[in-house]
C-alpha cells in the first residue's frame, strides 16, 4: 500500500497550531511601534480590537472554506479549486519562495537573538561582517553580518525540520506542549503586571502628546499605519489549514480550532496591550528602549532582572512559532508536487513516518539559506502587498462557490459544513477591507520610493519575485506532460 499522510491530530493540537503561528515575537515589540504613531492608549487598545476583528472575519471566512475542502494544502487547495491551477500555483510559490520559508527564517533569527542574552554566540571577524553584497532595486546583502545569530537559526529550523520528519504526531505533541508553556508564561507576565505593577487604569487611557491629529485623513492614515504593527502580529491565523488532511473529523475540528484559537489570541493580545499601558502608560509604551516594550514592562516590575525573563518569553515564544511554520507549510509544496504543480519528488510521503518527509526538507534548506545569507529580511519586507493580495482572495472564493451551490443545489450538502455567519456580510467586509488595504499599501510604498526612504517599490518588486515563478510553472508542467502516458 502507498504510503500517505495519517489524520492523526485532534482539535487541541490544531487548536495549538493556529495559536501557535500567531503568538510569536510581534506582540513583545509591535505596541511601541504602534503607539509612537497614535493620540493615546485607548486609540492603541481599539487598534488591536479592530485588527482583531478583522481576523475574525477572515477567519470566519476561512473556516466555511476548510470545512467544505477538508484536505492537504489550505489556501493553496481551496484556490485550485476555485480559480485554477495558475493562481494556485502562484500562491504557492510565493509561500516557499517568500511566506512560508521567510517567516521561518526571519523568527529563526529572532530566536537566536534573543538566546544570546543568555548564551555567549559567535561573532565573525570584522571584515566579514563588512563584506556586502549589492542586489539591483532590492537593496543590499551583509552575509557576514550577525553570522553566529544566523547559525544558530539554521540550526533551529534543520532539527525542527528533522523532529517533524519523524512524525505529524510528535510535532503536534511539541507544539502543544510548547504552546501551553508559552499562554502561561505570558498570563502570568500580565498577573505580575497588574498585581506588582505600580500603574492606574487612568494611564490606559492616557494621551501621547507626541502625536496630533490635523484632519479626518491624518487620523485615517495613522490608524493605517498603526494597524501594519497589529496585523503582523495577528498574522498566520490560517496556518493550520495546511494540515487539513490530516486532522480528524476536519470538517468540523478545523473550522472550531481556527476560531477557538484566534478568539484566544486576541484576548491574550488585549490582556497584554492593557497590562503595558497600565504599567508604562502611552508615552512609556512610546519609547520602550529598542521597542522592546515587555522588557520596560517587566523591568518597572521586577527590576533589572525582567529583561531576562522575557528573553525567555521570547526564546519559548519564536521556538514554537518556528516549529508550527515548519510543520504547516511544508504540505503547501506536498500537495502542489501530488498534483503536478511542483518538483514530483516533493510529495514523497515517508514510507515509516507518513509524513512529507522531501517537502519539509526542501523547506528547511531553503528557509537555512535565506537565514544564513540574510535575504529573508529583504524579501520578506516585500511580500505584504501580495500577501493582502491573497487574503482579499479569499472571500472572493467563498462567494463564487456559494453562487456555484446555489445554481447546482445538490453539488454539496450544506447541512454537513460549517457555514459563515450573517453572509455575505461578513465575506464582504473583510473583502472591503483587504481591498483598503492593499490599496493603501501600494500608495504608501510609492510614497517612500519617492521620498528615498526605501530602494524600490516594495509592492510591485513582491509581486515581480511571485510572478518569477513562471518559468518553474512552466517547466513543471512540460515535464509532467512529456512523462505521461501517451
Amino acid at each position: 500500500m502507498k504510503p500517505h499522510l495519517e489524520r492523526a491530530l485532534g482539535l487541541f493540537p490544531a487548536t495549538a497550531l493556529v495559536i501557535g503561528s500567531v503568538i510569536g515575537s510581534g506582540i513583545f515589540v509591535s505596541s511601541s511601534g504602534m503607539a509612537r504613531g497614535l493620540p493615546s492608549g485607548s486609540q492603541l487598545i481599539a487598534v488591536w480590537i479592530f485588527a482583531g476583528v478583522m481576523t475574525v472575519l477572515g477567519a470566519l471566512t476561512q473556516a466555511e472554506l476548510c470545512s467544505r475542502m477538508p484536505v492537504t494544502g489550505g489556501l493553496y487547495s481551496y484556490f485550485r479549486t476555485v480559480f485554477g491551477d495558475r493562481l494556485a500555483f502562484f500562491y504557492g510559490w510565493a509561500n516557499f519562495m517568500i511566506a512560508g520559508s521567510g517567516a521561518a527564517a526571519a523568527i529563526a533569527f529572532i530566536f537566536a537573538g534573543y538566546l544570546g542574552e543568555f548564551i555567549p554566540l559567535w561573532h565573525a571577524p570584522q571584515e566579514w561582517q563588512k563584506w556586502a553584497v549589492q542586489i539591483p532595486y532590492l537593496g543590499t546583502l551583509y552575509p557576514g553580518a550577525d553570522l553566529g545569530e544566523k547559525l544558530v537559526a539554521a540550526v533551529l529550523i534543520l532539527f525542527l525540520t528533522a523532529l517533524n520528519v519523524r512524525g505529524v504526531r510528535l510535532g503536534a505533541w511539541v507544539q502543544s506542549l510548547s504552546v501551553s508553556a508559552k499562554i502561561l508564561a505570558i498570563l502570568i507576565l500580565v498577573f505580575c503586571a497588574f498585581v506588582f505593577g505600580e500603574g492606574s487604569w487612568t494611564q490606559v487611557v492616557s494621551p501621547n502628546p507626541a502625536v496630533s491629529v490635523e484632519s479626518i485623513w491624518s487620523y485615517a492614515g495613522l490608524w493605517l499605519v498603526a494597524m501594519g504593527g497589529a496585523f503582523w502580529s495577528y498574522d498566520g491565523w490560517g496556518n493550520a489549514a495546511y494540515v487539513g488532511g490530516e486532522i480528524r473529523d476536519a470538517k468540523k475540528n478545523l473550522p472550531r480550532a481556527i476560531l477557538m484559537g484566534i478568539t484566544i489570541v486576541m484576548a491574550i493580545y488585549l490582556l497584554v496591550n492593557l497590562a503595558y499601558l497600565y504599567v508604562l502608560s502611552a508615552t512609556g509604551v512610546a519609547s520602550a528602549p529598542g521597542d522592546r516594550v515587555a522588557s520596560s514592562l517587566m523591568n518597572a516590575v521586577v527590576g533589572s532582572q525582567g529583561a531576562m525573563l522575557i528573553a525567555g518569553l521570547v526564546v519559548l515564544s519564536t521556538f514554537d512559532t518556528v516549529n508550527c511554520s515548519v510543520l504547516t507549510n511544508a504540505r503547501v509544496y506536498f500537495a502542489m508536487a501530488n498534483e503536478g504543480l511542483f518538483w514530483k519528488p516533493v510529495g514523497v510521503v515517508h514510507p515509516k513516518y507518513h509524513t512529507p518527509s522531501r517537502s519539509l526538507w526542501l523547506q528547511g534548506g531553503w528557509a537555512s539559506i535565506l537565514v544564513v545569507t540574510g535575504s529573508f529580511d529583504l524579501i520578506t519586507s516585500m511580500y505584504v502587498f501580495v500577501n493582502w493580495l491573497f487574503y482579499f482572495l479569499i472571500p472572493v472564493a467563498l462567494l463564487i462557490l456559494r453562487e456555484r451551490d446555489r445554481r447546482n443545489p445538490n453539488l454539496s450538502n450544506q447541512k454537513e459544513i460549517f457555514q459563515t455567519p450573517f453572509y455575505p456580510v461578513l465575506p464582504l467586509l473583510f473583502a472591503a477591507f483587504t481591498l483598503t488595504y492593499v490599496v493603501y499599501t501600494l500608495i504608501a510604498d510609492i510614497q517612500g520610493f519617492r521620498a528615498g526612504t526605501q530602494p524600490c517599490i516594495r509592492s510591485l518588486m513582491g509581486l515581480l519575485l511571485v510572478l518569477g515563478g513562471a518559468p518553474v510553472l512552466w517547466a513543471v508542467r512540460r515535464r509532467a506532460t512529456s512523462t505521461s502516458p501517451a
